[in-house]
C-alpha cells in the first residue's frame, strides 16, 4: 500500500512539472533567448522584402543558379521558429488554439487549390482521386484534351502543357504566407508572454 501511494506521489510530481519552464544552467553556453531572437530577426529580415516567387538567373560567369522562393524561405522560417518554441507551446493553452485555427485555414487553402493526379486513358484524362491532392509546381507539364476537325468530325486529341496550374501554385503560396503572418504574430506574443527578451531573463 505504501508503494502504490509513493508511485501516485511520483506521477503528481511529475505532471506538475509539464508545467514549469525549462533550466538551463547559468554556465551552459546555450542561450535559449539569443536563439530565439536570431531566428525572429531572421523572419523579420525575410518579411521585409518583396515575397517572389523563385526563378533562375545567371551569375558573372554565366552559371546557371536558383534564386529562392521568398515565400518558401519564410514559411520555413516561421516552421523553425515554432519548433524552436515547442516546449512553450506545449505549456500555453491560448496558443494551441489560435495555431488550431491557423491550420485549419492552410488546410481549406490546401483543398482549394490542389489538384488531383491526372491519369490519361487512351483518348480520356481522369483524375485520379483515390490518390492525394497536391500542389502543382511552376511550369509541370499537364495532359490536356482538344479537338480536331476531320471530315466533319471531331476527333478528340492529347497534349502536354506547361504551366496550366501556375496559378494554383501561386494562389496557395500566397495565402500561406498570409497564414503564416498571423502565426509569426502569434509566436511573437508568446514569446512577449514568457519575457525572453527582457533584461533579467537568463539561462
Amino acid at each position: 500500500m505504501n508503494n502504490m501511494e509513493e508511485s501516485d506521489i511520483i506521477e503528481d510530481d511529475e505532471d506538475e512539472n509539464l508545467d514549469l519552464p525549462s533550466e538551463y544552467s547559468p554556465k551552459s553556453d546555450f542561450s535559449k533567448a539569443e536563439v530565439v531572437k536570431s531566428q525572429v530577426t531572421k523572419c523579420c529580415d525575410i518579411r521585409s522584402k518583396e515575397m517572389k516567387e523563385g526563378y533562375f538567373n545567371h551569375d558573372k560567369l554565366g552559371n546557371k543558379v536558383y534564386i529562392p522562393d521568398s515565400r518558401k524561405e519564410f514559411i520555413s522560417g516561421i516552421k523553425a521558429l515554432r519548433n524552436l518554441l515547442s516546449p512553450e507551446i506545449n505549456r500555453d493553452k491560448k496558443f494551441q488554439e489560435e495555431e488550431k485555427k491557423l491550420k485549419e485555414k492552410e488546410k481549406k487553402s490546401f483543398d482549394t487549390w490542389g489538384i488531383y493526379p491526372k491519369v490519361v486513358n487512351g483518348l480520356n484524362i481522369t483524375e485520379d482521386k483515390t490518390k492525394p491532392k497536391y500542389i502543382p509546381n511552376v511550369d509541370q507539364h499537364s495532359p490536356v484534351q482538344y479537338f480536331i476537325s476531320k471530315n466533319g468530325q471531331q476527333i478528340p486529341k492529347i497534349d502536354s502543357v506547361i504551366g496550366m496550374f501556375n496559378q494554383n501554385f501561386h494562389n496557395y503560396w500566397n495565402e500561406m504566407v498570409e497564414i503564416y503572418d498571423e502565426l509569426f504574430a502569434e509566436l511573437n506574443n508568446l514569446i512577449d508572454k514568457i519575457n525572453y527578451f527582457k533584461k533579467q531573463t537568463t539561462f
